[in-house]
């Protein structure tokens, strides 16, 4: 990256079957949209803002070109390097953009902010590396927003047959290429796209929910209560719990309140923002009724549980 031009722009560069110049308006512009919105997410983890405008286009099938404003060279010239590796970085293997679902993102936050703060230096320096830039575009492979609109992009190509291969790279200010176009085949389209929206459960252990409205009849009703200072429907899946309720062993006053394993469900939205879709309180551990705390015969098993988990843990870590 130790490079004296300024590299400025972003060219997406569309292959068709034919030797025509054109590509249908409606699929251009949305994919238009999803490389916008992936440089503006590339700049905002680097706490930049930055201006994009477009060129007019150039033929050879047909060649999109973003140039970047706004922000100092070193910037702009790093935003281009990083969205010409995460574009088109193919996944590993097929089962890549599943295990993203799946797991906790691979790089810690603490890792993230190192990454990008050795680059800011390298920038501030004027002396940027490519294994660096290389290193934040890992970063960036692991934002939502970024995964979200890079599928969104190849599913517009995926249903536009006209497209038979895409391209991408940079340009410096003057148009020229400052390296070769990594192309993706429209074969391998398919492996970009998010086979599903549907997130990781996260659970809160030892979640406090002061109950507003419990359930006291049978049926697939919801209770209501409030958790974190919000209010929130959730389901009861601890079925001991329910039918000590159904059967008035349990009952409720004014401040009554719930610890439980709590799990939360979540999807992303079309443009990779986490959307909650639903809480059901798995696992009742203890019933509150205000100084009074009684620890449930199920939570007495799950915490037992949680603690050898914890130990087989911490001697794997050791």
């Amino acid at each position: 990256m130790n490079k004296p031009h300024l590299v400025n722009k972003f060219q997406m560069h569309y292959y068709f079957g034919d030797d025509s110049h054109t590509m249908d308006a409606l699929v251009r512009n949305r994919c238009e949209a999803e490389v916008i919105a992936i440089l503006t997410e590339i700049a905002k983890t680097l706490n930049e803002s930055i201006l994009i405008e477009c060129e007019a286009h150039r033929e050879g099938g047909l060649r999109d070109i973003w140039q970047l404003a706004n922000a100092n060279a070193g910037v702009l010239s790093v935003i281009v390097g990083i969205a010409a590796i995460a574009v088109p970085l193919l996944p590993k293997s097929d089962s890549e953009l599943e295990r993203l679902q799946k797991e906790d993102l691979r790089l810690s936050i603490e890792e993230r902010k190192l990454r990008i703060q050795a680059l800011k230096t390298e920038i501030a320096e004027d002396k940027v590396q490519s294994e660096t830039v290389t290193k934040v575009a890992e970063v960036v492979n692991e934002n939502y927003k970024v995964i979200t609109r890079r599928s969104n992009l190849f599913k517009h190509l995926n249903t536009y047959s006209k497209v038979t291969k895409l391209g991408v790279n940079g340009l410096s200010s003057d148009g020229s290429e400052v390296s070769p176009e990594t192309e993706v085949v429209r074969g391998s389209f398919k492996r970009f796209i998010l086979s599903s929206n549907v997130l990781p459960v996260e659970t809160i252990d030892e979640a406090i929910i002061e109950i507003v409205s419990p359930v006291l009849k049978q049926g697939n009703y919801k209770w209501k209560g409030v958790f974190d200072g919000e209010t929130i429907s959730f389901t009861m899946k601890d079925q001991v719990f329910k039918q000590d309720v159904l059967d008035e062993r349990i009952s409720f006053q004014h401040g009554s309140a719930i610890k439980c394993a709590l799990n939360i469900h979540s999807k992303l939205d079309e443009v990779g923002e986490i959307a909650i879709t639903g809480y059901s309180a798995e696992t009742v551990l203890d019933n509150i009724n205000g100084q009074q705390i009684s620890q449930t015969p199920q939570g007495l098993a799950y915490r037992h549980k949680r603690t050898l988990e914890k130990g087989q843990g911490d001697l794997f870590a050791s």
